[in-house]
């Protein structure tokens, strides 16, 4: 009898103690169970369920673990065996003022000059009231050749026209809006061979400004509103952004047309941070934005630039809003003509230009690096990567080991400078879509370098992730990209294929290439980029301690087809354990917004304690 008491007296004291640790667990918020939960980190890559507090994860584990973070308080979503990963991290596109460069007609479709004028004179005819007519979208191969400001008066003889290429680095022209931006014989070519206006042999203009030398005219025509097209560009990328399961972005640039101007360009700087830093204060910032100050002209002091990247870094430094480092764009496009290459293009006699030599390339790393600012690189030609490489690593021998510099594009690079790149586990960001046959560049790639350099030294970016540790980030680059591809899965299937998602007869490019594999790419939009961000630490994966930032897919990234992956439908996208997108009309998923719909224990077939009864026996 005596060992008996002894017994239920031990069981007893297991019971409560067991009940005081459950009870002093502090309980969740929010919980998300019956989940398939690919978490992004290589100690518990999968997970069932995962709880938040406030705004950070505070468990991740199964099902049968969760009980003990739920109560009466606490709002239960059945993720029903959708997917969940961490929210989406771009390391490259430009979100904050650049849909501006994506008004009126889009060209994307037209297959020859006669398509391009028809679709322009039609937007035009259709929109009387538009005092500019604007469109984007020409290709010169596709058009079949530069086109002329004489031939878009055909199409719009009346007002000014505007009309960017598929990159946005170039504009074309009618004759009233030539007149319109003060354009003439006289103006001055920002970089010739890079930055100029194309000419008729008595120097006129012929109505195309290549690599942003249409800027100024732009602004002269009128076309530029800041506080209007800023904070509409702004709401419409962020909104877009956030419904593709994005939580944070590396924006690479504050895309104005006052970017040569150091001083103007310093005011939007500052009024991008306002709006934004204004809207973080009222919780209405779908995403986390780390900005990155460009430095496009070299006429601008390097001091100088850098100090005023350093002020506002020490006023806006959050894990929400944040002057993260510099950008240098030191040219333009290799399908132009306008990159930087150690040897001559294919179709022209020249290596192309530079707008930001290599001696400014070095000083900006290693000013930069040394006041704590990361630099990230527009580096397209075989020669610009060649000396930014060089700028890196001089910096890393000075003794700036701590820098995270990172090549964006990755586009043509010398097998010998490839190697330095795994050498020295430099950082990449590339667009897979800008390396497939879309807008014919592969067709390009063999005509602008030749067979030979188009098989060795294009796209190599997916060989990085092979080296084990080698961080590489994919995204679109909106506007570059159009802002409906913005989405990471858009970006993902292009890894994993070589292909354009959008087109369905679209041939593996480059053919020497090895696409990435589906982990590969989720890392890629995932973790690598917040590493990138320098949040490794705080997002990019699903574990305890971070961020509450996710997205919810309807299916199985690992389960659907390579060439589906584009069209897997988000369901939610989470930033700081706030709905920021939530797909509509779905009973599944909390609501967002003033109809809030939290799950009540009774609506989960719960018992009188809220706990789910399938989870216990009592």
């Amino acid at each position: 009898m005596k060992k008996l008491i002894q017994f239920s007296a031990i069981i007893g004291l297991l019971t409560f103690a067991l009940f005081t640790s459950c009870e002093n667990i502090e309980k969740a918020d929010k919980v998300f169970l019956h989940g398939k939960i690919y978490t992004v980190n290589e100690q518990q890559k999968w997970a069932e369920a995962v709880a938040i507090k406030d705004n950070k994860i505070v468990f991740v584990g199964n099902d049968n673990e969760i009980e003990k973070y739920i109560n009466s308080n606490t709002e239960v979503v059945d993720l029903d065996g959708k997917m969940m990963l961490p929210g989406f991290v771009s390391g490259h596109d430009h979100l904050i003022s650049s849909n501006w460069m994506k008004a009126g007609v889009e060209l994307f479709d037209a297959k020859s000059k006669e398509d391009y004028l028809r679709m322009i004179k039609e937007y035009a005819d259709s929109h009387p009231e538009e005092p500019i007519v604007f469109g984007y979208g020409w290709n010169k191969d596709t058009y079949g050749g530069w086109p002329t400001a004489k031939e878009l008066d055909k199409a719009v003889p009346d007002r000014p026209a505007m009309i960017f290429d598929f990159t946005i680095h170039d504009m074309w022209f009618n004759t009233k809006g030539l007149e319109a931006g003060g354009v003439t014989k006289d103006s001055p070519d920002t970089v010739p061979g890079m930055s100029y206006w194309r000419r008729n042999p008595d120097g006129s203009p012929q109505g195309v400004g290549v690599e942003i030398i249409w800027l100024e005219a732009y602004i002269k025509a009128g076309a530029w509103n800041p506080a209007k097209m800023m904070e509409e560009s702004q709401e419409v990328l962020y909104n877009k952004s956030a419904s593709t399961g994005m939580t944070t972005v590396i924006n690479q640039g504050l895309i104005t047309p006052n970017l040569m101007n150091f001083e103007r360009y310093k005011k939007d700087m500052v009024y991008s941070f306002e709006m934004l830093d204004s809207l973080d204060k009222i919780g209405e910032l779908k995403i986390r934005t780390f900005q990155n100050y460009v430095y496009k002209n070299s006429d601008f002091d390097v001091d100088e630039f850098v100090a005023d990247a350093l002020k506002l870094k020490g006023k806006y430094n959050s894990d929400r809003l944040r002057l993260h480092g510099i950008k240098i764009h030191p040219e333009g496009n290799w399908n132009s003509n306008t990159s930087l290459m150690l040897e001559n293009f294919s179709n022209i006699d020249s290596k192309g230009v530079s707008g930001v030599g290599q001696d400014k390339l070095m000083e900006i790393h290693l000013k930069s690096n040394r006041n704590g600012l990361d630099v990230h690189t527009h580096v397209d030609g075989t020669a610009t990567t060649r000396y930014t490489i060089d700028a890196i690593e001089a910096s890393i021998k000075e003794g700036n080991t701590a820098a995270r510099n990172v090549l964006q594009h990755y586009f043509w690079t010398h097998p010998d400078d490839h190697q330095r790149v795994l050498d020295m586990k430099i950082p990449v960001n590339t667009t897979p879509l800008f390396g497939s046959d879309w807008q014919g560049q592969a067709k390009d790639a063999y005509k602008f370098m030749g067979k030979y350099r188009t098989d060795n030294y294009y796209m190599r970016y997916t060989e990085l992730p092979v080296h084990e540790g080698h961080n590489l980030s994919i995204s679109a680059d909106v506007p570059s990209s159009p802002v409906n591809l913005v989405d990471p899965l858009f970006s993902v299937e292009g890894a994993v294929t070589l292909q354009d998602p959008q087109n369905e007869n679209s041939i593996p490019f480059p053919t020497t290439k090895t696409p990435m594999q589906v982990e590969q790419a989720i890392k890629a939009v995932t973790i690598y980029p917040a590493w990138q961000a320098r949040m490794e630490d705080k997002i990019g994966s699903v574990e305890v301690g971070k961020y509450a930032d996710f997205v919810i897919l309807e299916e199985n990234v690992f389960e659907a087809g390579l060439r589906d992956i584009a069209d897997i439908k988000v369901y939610a996208t989470i930033m700081d354990g706030k709905y920021t997108y939530q797909k509509e009309n779905d009973g599944n998923l909390t609501n967002t917004g003033s109809k809030h719909k939290v799950f009540l224990p009774k609506e989960l077939g719960c018992c009188e304690h809220g706990h789910p009864e399938h989870l216990h026996n009592h």
